[in-house]
Parts: structure tokens; C-alpha cells; sequence
């Protein structure tokens, strides 16, 4: 029976093949294996690395373990590891030959452990692996041979180390490199030769060190550059050519470092830039001609600088621009044709900054602008003509500033207006304001929340809502004259004193409607002045006040007068109860 006999011994075979697999493939107790070849060893129970990995082990993870060293036969077995991710742990010792069985690795992550030094032959045997992140640790040096067994390295992440500089030659053999990450470190200074080799580099980020500048060919070595990070760092000044080699550049951090001037020219050869951002400098000026075209631009970060002024098309190059950001800046005069050019802009941001006043064309090279910010300046009235014929504006911002009224024909220019904002702002509450409540009140939903107009002056209306003033009180004056009282019918004038008419302002709508507005308080005459006994109403005022403080002065005496002897009748009686105790 050949054929029952061959089906008997394929059937152990597998059976064998089986068990061996399983041995083989076992997964350790400490750890998670959610799918064959895939190994997880995390948390913080484990101490060191765990033994019998299954050998078939393609992708190994261990994170947030008390794990403090990684021997020389740790991970021996592991030949066909891809993927080893080694992050989060209390890591702080590698011996040279703990990864030298793996060959195959593509993508090594030691990040986030306490690493302070590597050994120098500790990537001997990695000649594919495409991924290198050793960010986050206490590295303070990299030996000038550490990375050249990495021909195929593509990605290099080294930052959130304590490096003060990069030898000579450490990245000569990264012929693949598109990524490189030096950010968060202790870099003052580069090597212009550092970069020479590689050549492919897509991706420079050099942000939060120590760098003050670069020579202007520093960066002329890498064409292929589409993002470049600069942010935090110490840059005082720029060279005018310094990025005219990388017209492929899409991302150009530079904010956060101390740049007091751009020269001429210096973004003329970046036709791709899609993000620039150099808020938080020391910019003191823009000169015409510092931005060249770039049509993708969409957004231009400057506030937090020093800018004073806008010049006549400084941004006519920004065709596409969408956003514009120069708040918090001490700019007093804008020029009618700064924003020449911006025809895509949708939002200008101002705010912060010394305005007084604007130019009635400052906006009208704008079409589709939707939202200007224009808080906290010292605005005190804007032209009625501001937006020119485009309303296509939906929200102003307009509080902190020093408006006592508003020309109503800004508002009604603004078709499409969503929100205005006006609180916090010195509103004279008079007749001259009445147009204007009478707007806010039709168009009350346009405030926002809590963002009603309050009185700031006259005195008397200080701190009420402009919208819940009626007409009449608006229109009652308050004088401050100088009163010349007559004191006889010859005319004699005594000394001037300041007397402010407050009226009864606080009356119900409807009773302020069943009265005639109150005229401007005259001069009075001298049948109008006769009062008490013939008396002027100076006299008989006088003559009042005087009997009330007699009257005042007669209470208190007998008061005291009533006190003291009720003290002097118990200093009596205190006396006899001596007596009589000495007796």
C-alpha cells in the first residue's frame, strides 16, 4: 500500500513541521504578539531584554521599560529583523556588537532613552538601514566614523541631544540622505564642508540652537532643499544671496531669532515657497523688492517685530497672498499703496500696533478682503470711503482704541458685515453719537457677546451702554460755564466758580418721552435769580446752609452736654461705694 504509506509520512511531516514552528515562533511571556513576526514588549515590569524572541521576528517594539542596557547578545538571533523600535526606556548602555546580526534592519529608533555616547563601530553591520532617530537623548558628541557604514541611510534624526558641534566628515558617506534633523541641540557653528556630500538633502532642520548666522554659499550645496528650519535660534543678520540656490524651497522657517534687517533681494529666487514665517524678530523695516514672486504663498507671519512703517508695494510681488499678519508691531503710518498687489487677500491682521489713523485708500488695492483686525491702536475715526467700493468685509475689529464716535456711512458701506467689535473705546455719549446708537441698536446682533459700547464720557453716563440711552439723553448738553452771579441790582459780580448742569438722565424712556428735551441752561436774570425774602438764590442758599449747621452745632452740644453729666453722676456714686467699703 505505497499510496496510504506516502500519505501517512506527509501528514507527520507536517505534523513535525508544525511543532518546530510553534517552538520556533513562541511568544515570550512578557510580551504582545498581535500578528506573526511582530513583537511587543512594553511597560514597566520588564527590566531587561526578554529571552527566547521568536528568530521569525520581523518588527520589535519596547517601549516605557526599566530597561537600562542592550548586550552584545541581546539580540543575536534576530537576522531577519526589519523594523526595531527601542524608545521611551531607561536606556543608557550599548555594547559595539549589539546590533551586529542585523543586517537586514531598515529602521532603527532608540529615541527618548539616556543614551550620552555611542560606540563608534555600533552601525558596522547596517549597510540598509533607511531610518536612524536617536532624538531626545543626552548625545554630546558623535564620533566622526559612527555613521559611515549608513550608505542607504535616507532619514538622520538627531535632535533634543546636547551637541555643541558636528565633526568634519560625519555625514560624507550619506550619499542617500533627504532628512536630516539637528534641531533642539547646542550648535553655534557648522562647517561649511559638513554639508558638501550630501547633496540630496530635501529636508535641514536647524531650529532651537545657538547659530547667530551662516556664509552666504552655505546653503548653495543643496538644490533639492523644499524645507529649511531656522526658527529659535540667535541670527542677527542674513546675506542677501544666501538662499539664491534653493529655488525648490517650499518651507522657510526663520522666526524667533534676532533679524533687524532683510536685505534686497534675499527671497528673490524662491518661487515655491509655500510657508514663510519671520514673526518674532527685530525687524525694523521692509524694503520694496525684499520679497521676489511667489505664487503659492498663501500666509505671511510678521507680527512681534519692530516695524514702524509700510512702504509703497513692499508685498506687490505676493499675488496669492491670503493671510497677512503684522500685529504687534509699533507701526504709526501705513502707505496708501503698502498693499498693492495682495488682490487674493482675505484677512489682514493689524492690531497692536500705534495707528492713529488711515489713509481712505490704505485698503482699496484689497477686493476680497473678509477680516481686518484693527484692536488695541489709537484710532480715533476711520473714513467713511475706507473700503473703497469692495464690502465684501465681514468681520472688524475696532475695540481699544480711541474712538469717541463713528461715521455710520463706514458701517452702512460694509454690505456683507457679520461682526464689528467696539467695546473698550472712550465713546463720547451726545448728540453727535446718536447716529450711531441708532445703527447699533438696527444692528445689535452684529456686536458679538459682550461687546456693547460703553460711556466713557460725560460723566454722568460714564460705564452705561451706549444702547440702552434714549435720544433724549443723548441730546441733553453739559455745560461747564463760568457763572457771573449777581449779587445786586447795580451789578456787582462776586468770584467765578465752575458749576457742571447735571440733569436727570436717569428717568424712564417713558417718562423722558412725555417731556420736551431740556434746552441749554442761559445766563439767569435777576427776577429769575429772587428768592427767599427777596433774597438772589446765592443768598438764600447761603442763608439755608448757615441755619442747618446751627441747627447741627446745637444737637451735638447738648448731646455732649447730656453725656457728661451722666459720667459725672457715676464718678459721684463710685466715690460713695468707696466710702462705704472702707468703712
Amino acid at each position: 500500500m505505497p499510496g496510504v504509506m506516502d500519505r501517512r509520512n506527509h501528514i507527520l511531516w507536517l505534523l513535525i513541521s508544525l511543532c518546530l514552528s510553534l517552538v520556533r515562533g513562541q511568544c515570550p511571556k512578557e510580551c504582545n504578539c498581535p500578528k506573526s513576526g511582530q513583537v511587543d514588549c512594553s511597560g514597566t515590569t520588564i527590566t531587561e531584554i526578554p529571552e527566547a524572541i521568536p528568530e521569525d521576528t520581523k518588527t520589535l517594539q519596547m517601549g516605557n521599560t526599566l530597561i537600562t542596557e542592550l548586550n552584545d547578545d541581546s539580540l543575536q538571533n534576530l537576522t531577519i529583523l526589519i523594523i526595531l523600535r527601542i524608545e521611551k526606556n531607561e536606556l543608557s548602555k550599548i555594547t559595539s556588537n549589539a546590533l551586529l546580526n542585523l543586517s537586514s534592519l531598515r529602521y532603527l529608533s532608540l529615541s527618548n532613552n539616556k543614551l550620552r555616547d555611542l560606540p563608534a563601530d555600533l552601525f558596522q553591520s547596517l549597510k540598509r538601514l533607511e531610518t536612524l532617530i536617536l532624538s531626545n537623548n543626552q548625545l554630546h558628541q558623535i564620533d566622526p566614523s559612527l555613521l559611515l557604514p549608513l550608505s542607504s541611510l535616507k532619514d538622520l534624526q538627531l535632535q533634543g541631544n546636547n551637541l555643541r558641534f558636528v565633526p568634519d566628515g560625519a555625514f560624507d558617506q550619506l550619499k542617500a540622505l533627504t532628512k536630516l534633523n539637528l534641531g533642539k541641540n547646542s550648535l553655534a557653528h557648522l562647517n561649511p564642508k559638513t554639508l558638501e556630500k550630501v547633496t540630496r538633502l530635501q529636508m535641514l532642520r536647524l531650529y532651537e540652537n545657538k547659530f547667530t548666522g551662516f556664509p552666504e554659499s552655505f546653503f548653495h550645496g543643496l538644490p533639492d532643499l523644499t524645507e529649511l528650519g531656522l526658527h529659535q535660534n540667535q541670527i542677527i543678520q542674513l546675506s542677501a544671496d544666501l538662499f539664491s540656490n534653493n529655488r525648490n524651497l517650499q518651507k522657510l522657517y526663520l522666526s524667533n531669532n534676532l533679524i533687524e534687517h532683510l536685505p534686497q533681494g534675499i527671497f528673490l529666487n524662491l518661487p515655491e515657497i509655500t510657508k514663510l514665517t519671520l514673526y518674532g524678530n527685530a525687524l525694523k523695516e521692509l524694503n520694496t523688492g525684499v520679497f521676489g514672486p511667489m505664487p503659492k504663498l498663501k500666509d505671511l507671519w510678521l507680527y512681534d517685530n519692530q516695524l514702524m512703517t509700510i512702504p509703497d508695494f513692499v508685498f506687490n510681488n505676493l499675488t496669492e497672498l491670503q493671510l497677512l499678519i503684522l500685529s504687534r508691531n509699533k507701526i504709526r503710518s501705513i502707505s496708501a499703496r503698502s498693499f498693492s498687489g495682495l488682490g487674493e487677500l482675505l484677512e489682514i491682521s493689524l492690531h497692536t500696533n500705534a495707528l492713529s489713523m488711515l489713509d481712505e485708500d490704505v485698503f482699496s488695492a484689497l477686493p476680497k478682503l473678509q477680516n481686518i483686525s484693527l484692536q488695541n491702536n489709537q484710532l480715533q475715526t476711520l473714513p467713511g470711503s475706507l473700503f473703497g467700493k469692495f464690502n465684501n468685509v465681514m468681520n472688524v475689529q475696532l475695540q481699544n482704541n480711541s474712538f469717541e464716535t463713528l461715521r455710520v456711512d463706514f458701517l452702512e458701506s460694509l454690505g456683507h458685515l457679520q461682526e464689528v467689535k467696539l467695546f473698550d473705546n472712550p465713546w463720547k455719549c451726545d448728540k453727535g453719537i446718536i447716529d450711531l446708537k441708532d445703527w447699533l441698536q438696527t444692528n445689535q446682533h452684529k456686536l458679538g457677546n459682550n461687546s456693547e459700547p460703553v460711556c466713557s464720557k460725560p460723566l454722568f453716563l460714564k460705564s452705561l451702554s451706549l444702547l440702552e440711552l434714549s435720544t433724549d439723553q443723548l441730546l441733553v448738553e453739559v455745560t461747564t460755564t463760568k457763572e457771573h452771579l449777581t449779587m445786586t441790582h447795580q451789578g456787582s459780580s462776586h468770584d467765578d466758580t465752575d458749576e457742571t448742569t447735571l440733569p436727570d438722565v436717569f428717568n424712564t424712556a417713558t417718562e423722558e418721552d412725555e417731556r420736551e428735551p431740556r434746552p441749554r441752561p442761559s445766563m439767569p436774570d435777576d427776577e429769575q435769580e429772587r428768592g427767599l425774602w427777596g433774597l438772589t438764590r446765592l443768598q438764600s442758599g447761603l442763608l439755608v446752609t448757615t441755619i442747618v449747621f446751627c441747627c447741627i452745632a446745637l444737637v451735638c452740644t447738648l448731646i455732649v452736654c447730656a453725656v457728661y453729666k451722666r459720667k459725672k453722676k457715676s464718678n459721684i456714686d463710685l466715690l460713695k461705694m468707696k466710702e462705704k467699703n472702707e468703712v
